[in-house]
């Protein structure tokens, strides 16, 4: 009998993520790059020139990164339909592994902004998925 694997993120290059849905591993993501905005605004009052202070009135985030395609299903590995209309704002966990020390950098969860793919030489070569966030808690390798 076949033992199905699922891919080793020891073998991704760049930032590696392991993306978990309900509290369960289901793939892995290269290329990671995080944006928080905490849209900082001057106080300004009457009587005064200069700005009173600076305070964030919001928070905004997003998330983009690589997914390797995969040729064939595998265990524990779902696809991320967003092209389903009962799917489309399904909310992800991301957990972030730094990946010469196993230390989470922290989780992000957030639901699908974009979703598109690229080809080289006629074959796939990874598909590109940014997330809208709803919250991004840094943890213990996050400095």
């Amino acid at each position: 009998m076949a033992v199905s694997q699922r891919p080793n993120p020891d073998i991704l290059t760049g930032n590696d993520a392991i993306v978990k849905l309900n509290g369960i591993a289901v793939g892995f993501m290269k290329s990671l790059q995080v944006t928080i905005n905490n849209h900082v605004e001057r106080i300004q009052a009457i009587g005064y020139r200069k700005p009173r202070g600076l305070k964030s009135l919001d928070w905004q985030g997003s998330a983009s990164a690589e997914f390797h395609i995969l040729r064939s299903a595998q265990e524990g590995v779902v696809s991320i339909n967003s092209n389903d209309d009962s799917r489309a704002d399904d909310l992800y966990d991301i957990l972030i592994i730094d990946k010469s020390t196993g230390r989470r950098v922290g989780l992000l969860v957030g639901a699908v902004q974009s979703d598109g793919f690229n080809l080289s030489n006629n074959e796939f070569s990874g598909r590109s998925v940014e997330f809208e966030l709803l919250d991004f808690e840094p943890l213990e390798a996050y400095n």
